[in-house]
């Protein structure tokens, strides 16, 4: 009973590990071709919907029906430089796993002051996949997480200069989740070394989750060339209901020890659960966006942009479980994520009535503290640059495409596992490309 007390409070710590890494999840900017062209600096895009993302005050600036439909295509890479006691360094790269992640909008003019919109965008994301037999693997094997928020919006003038925008976030999330973890026991009575590596446990879970969050933003026009804006997005809360499978590969250690003595081997394999339910409950984090814009005529304009992420709000993580092994064991994670800051500017410039280009750059902060960094969020602070093009076909459609490169710090990892998979590893040579289209056009 003790050793199979022993495995059920590892499996705990091993979903808690990995459902964790759904709060932990990259933040998602990508809204827009056209803004991620600008480094997200887009709160005051022009005729383009897709400002229903970044400040939905500015669909008050729409004359008529606007729809924009696009895609990004994400591919990150990052390098781990492996130390382990009395061994040669090791170095590993991740496995090639781009993500796609689209977006929808559609906004119009509804009354004489007042608009109404639908978006349909990523907020969170993340995936990145490893080799199932990485040093790392007791941290993460493969993080994916899809997430797409959908966003009913109104927006009215409250007089000539100031106007507002309001709007719901149903926000959806699915998670997948692959990581091992080695099963150690005190098996002395048994005639064995005190700690004995018997097995690794491979798993695999999924899940999702949606709730209702809420958005409001507010702009001022001091001129008709500058504006101001602010925009607040709530804090979601999100009960994540999860289906976890368990595999088990015994070491040489754990096969020959069951061959020598069936009755140890029988006590160990019974009752240990082949899948169990899980459920965690994570909040995702509040933001406020604070921006400014500036025409200097009719061909350039450029934007600042001041992101803060509450990401405190992700301190730890409580699981429970269904499987009767696992029952009475909940799982503490600790995160202690800080909230963080991201910074960008970026500006556009028409160099003819069907041309233009655009350009931007971003500095984000990492949330992540030193002693809870993992893999499954392999950077640092990241520096972000963006270029992209506009072309007109006609009076009422455009054409847009962005390229991003985000280059990210490097970071430490210390084992979490009393150095069983690596003394500590070195996370560099980060980064992350990105490629954008998108069509936007006006209805009528």
């Amino acid at each position: 009973m003790k050793i199979l007390k022993g495995i059920a409070c590892a499996l705990a710590l091993l979903c808690a590990a990995q459902t964790a890494a759904f709060a932990e999840g990259f933040g998602v900017y990508e809204w827009s071709a056209s803004g991620t062209a600008m480094g997200e600096a887009y709160m005051f895009g022009e005729n383009d919907p897709a400002v229903l993302a970044y400040n939905p005050a500015q669909i008050t600036k729409l004359d008529g029906k606007y729809m924009s439909i696009g895609t990004s295509w994400v591919n990150p890479a990052v390098s781990s430089s492996f130390n382990f006691m009395g061994k040669p360094e090791q170095d590993w790269d991740n496995e090639y796993s781009p993500a796609v992640i689209p977006y929808f909008y559609y906004a119009q003019k509804a009354g004489k002051n007042s608009w109404w919109g639908l978006a349909l965008f990523a907020r969170y994301g993340n995936q990145i996949e490893y080799d199932d037999m990485w040093p790392g693997r007791y941290d993460t094997v493969y993080s994916g997480i899809k997430g797409l928020t959908l966003q009913p919006t109104y927006a009215f003038k409250i007089n000539d200069k100031l106007s507002m925008g309001v709007g719901l976030d149903i926000n959806y999330i699915e998670l997948r989740m692959k990581k091992d973890v080695p099963l150690i026991k005190d098996l002395s009575k048994f005639g064995a070394s005190k700690s004995s590596y018997l097995a690794d446990t491979h798993s695999d879970l999924q899940g999702d989750t949606t709730s209702i969050g809420w958005v409001a933003s507010l702009m001022y026009d001091f001129t008709p060339k500058t504006s101001m804006a602010v925009m607040y997005r709530a804090r979601v809360k999100h009960t994540m209901d999860a289906d976890t499978d368990f595999d088990y590969s015994m070491t040489p250690y754990g096969r020959a020890l069951m061959a020598a003595n069936p009755a140890v081997g029988k006590q160990l394999l019974a009752g240990l659960p082949r899948t169990s339910g899980s459920h965690g409950t994570v909040t995702l984090p509040d933001s406020i966006t604070i921006g400014l814009g500036h025409k200097f005529n009719d061909r350039t304009r450029m934007e600042l942009s001041a992101v803060w992420t509450n990401w405190a709000t992700y301190d730890n993580l409580d699981i429970y479980f269904d499987a009767a092994a696992l029952k009475n064991t909940p799982a503490l994670a600790r995160k202690d994520w800080k909230a963080s800051w991201r910074l960008g500017v970026g500006i556009e410039h028409k160099l003819s009535d069907k041309w233009s280009i655009m350009g931007g750059y971003v500095f984000d902060q990492s949330p992540v503290p030193y002693d809870t960094m993992d893999f499954t969020v392999p950077t640092g602070d990241r520096h972000r640059g963006s270029i992209g093009f506009k072309y007109r076909p006609n009076a009422n459609g455009e054409l847009a495409f962005a390229y991003s490169a985000i280059w990210a710090g490097t970071r430490d990892v210390y084992s979490h596992v009393g150095n069983m998979d690596f003394t500590s590893a070195h996370l560099h040579d980060g980064l992350t490309q990105i490629v954008s289209l998108g069509y936007t056009i006006k209805l009528k």
